[in-house]
């Protein structure tokens, strides 16, 4: 009966200093005692419920400047389980330009969008008519329009193959 309290007695004293052993290896690498900044302010789902009309009637880049005036350059936005960071502003901005030019950019967008889409069309256009374009398409390529569009091309491709078998 002792060696069973004894081995018990053993085997909790031997578990408790493993946790701490454990617990203290954490603390000093997870701690950085060089690094005095508080965490970014962090906003939770009953924040963004309030921004919610906001975000609705005047859109996104309004919520986010209210956001970087509220806030500053960096936040965090925790919804649910996910917590995504927000780098904002010219201050931060830096951070992701740091390569040459030759590095970062995509090349000249108005160099092929003109070729596919006109001069009227595409970037090549002030922002305000680019963005009623982009409108156009998205309302365009919603489900319900795109199932109108189906008897009309299906009309067409029969027609085509039919005079495609007459002309061999």
């Amino acid at each position: 009966m002792d060696l069973t309290i004894d081995a018990m007695w053993l085997f909790l004293a031997i578990f408790l200093i493993t946790a701490i052993i454990i617990k203290v290896a954490n603390a000093r690498v997870t701690s950085d005692p060089g690094c005095t900044r508080s965490p970014p302010p962090m906003l939770n789902i009953i924040a963004l419920l309030k921004l919610l009309p906001t975000l609705c009637t005047k859109g996104p880049e309004v919520t986010m400047t209210y956001l970087y005036n509220k806030f500053g350059s960096v936040f965090t936005i925790s919804f649910l389980w996910k917590r995504i960071s927000f780098l904002v502003g010219p201050e931060v901005s830096g951070l992701f330009f740091q390569g040459s030019e030759s590095e970062v950019s995509q090349g000249n967008t108005f160099e092929f969008t003109v070729p596919m889409f006109g001069l009227e069309n595409g970037f090549a256009v002030d922002y305000s008519t680019r963005i009623q374009e982009i409108h156009f398409f998205i309302d365009a390529l919603r489900p319900s329009q795109l199932r109108s569009h189906v008897d009309p091309m299906l009309r067409e491709v029969e027609t085509t193959l039919r005079n495609g078998e007459k002309r061999g």
